[in-house]
């Protein structure tokens, strides 16, 4: 029979404070606590992913509600995040083609989600495409001289069917 579990009525971990035993126990036979979220909602937690050190089990630290609000706010900081740094690139790229390029490439948007934000359908990154391209790409497509190309060698392919 296990023992009698530590009394965690009272402490908090996360968005959850305990607050009273279960009649459930884990198949190592681990308790389990009822616990409320600040948003009020009760989940019941195993004791042993009740904890507020990293480790690598995973620790419960809200209800299921806010858990995924938690998580969906991290993806979304992490992308932010991202998508500052990627601007950040193609502006440094852009500054070292000073003099190179046409200066209307650098009144498009950095970035294919920039671009996105302005209502644009292109963007220059200041990169160069797998074809050693340097020049402006579609939101949804390539970089503009690699489809110029193609569309000229579709142009003679029907040229010599015909």
């Amino acid at each position: 029979m296990p023992s009698k579990p530590r009394n965690r009525i009272g402490e908090i971990y996360g968005n959850l404070t305990v607050l009273r035993l279960s009649s459930r126990r884990t198949s190592a036979g681990n308790a389990f606590w009822w616990c409320i979220c600040t948003c009020g909602k009760e989940r019941e937690v195993p004791s042993d992913c009740l904890s507020t050190k990293r480790r690598k089990k995973k620790n419960v630290t809200a209800c299921r509600k806010c858990s995924k609000e938690i998580a969906i706010e991290g993806v979304c900081k992490k992308n932010d995040q991202e998508e500052k740094k990627r601007r950040q690139e193609a502006f440094n790229n852009r500054l070292e083609l000073i003099e190179k390029i046409p200066q209307e490439w650098f009144e498009l948007p950095l970035t294919d989600s920039h671009a996105r934000e302005l209502g644009k359908k292109q963007f220059f990154r200041g990169i160069r495409c797998l074809n050693n391209h340097l020049s402006p790409y579609r939101i949804n497509g390539g970089c503009l001289a690699c489809a110029k190309e193609s569309k000229q060698l579709t142009k003679l392919e029907l040229d010599k069917l015909i």
